[in-house]
């Protein structure tokens, strides 16, 4: 093995992480998200509010996985860059990727919270 074959293996790192690891956290997030729009719309726990915040941070974690993880798969692992085809999707993606962790965990806040004062209330 030659260093320059070691060297154009290290150089190839970057870009297979992308897309081997960056494939199978979309994955699990995509069927993990829609599991959880599916539970909390269920008419046992659409009448709670916990569950109203939590179906809302499933979405947005799904809006977010599509907006930023997708193409940022796709730009580093393939090459193939969506955002510079469009303005209109490069906003998207950076008002996704700015504000979607933040509203992730508003939503889980809400509902913890709500949890927390329901409990209270009940003793």
């Amino acid at each position: 093995m030659s260093s320059s074959s070691v060297s154009s293996d290290l150089l190839m790192a970057p870009a297979q992480l992308n897309i081997y690891l960056g494939l199978l956290i979309y994955i699990t997030g995509f069927i993990g998200s829609i599991g959880n729009l599916i539970v909390y719309r269920s008419r046992s726990l659409r009448i709670r509010a916990c569950s109203i915040y939590l179906f809302w941070e499933a979405l947005v974690d799904l809006i977010y996985l599509n907006s930023v993880l997708l193409t940022r798969i796709l730009q580093k692992g393939f090459g193939i860059s969506i955002t510079s085809r469009s303005d209109v999707l490069c906003k998207i993606r950076q008002f996704a990727s700015s504000y979607g962790n933040q509203l992730v965990v508003t939503f889980l806040a809400l509902a913890t919270l709500d949890r927390i004062l329901l409990a209270q209330r009940s003793t």
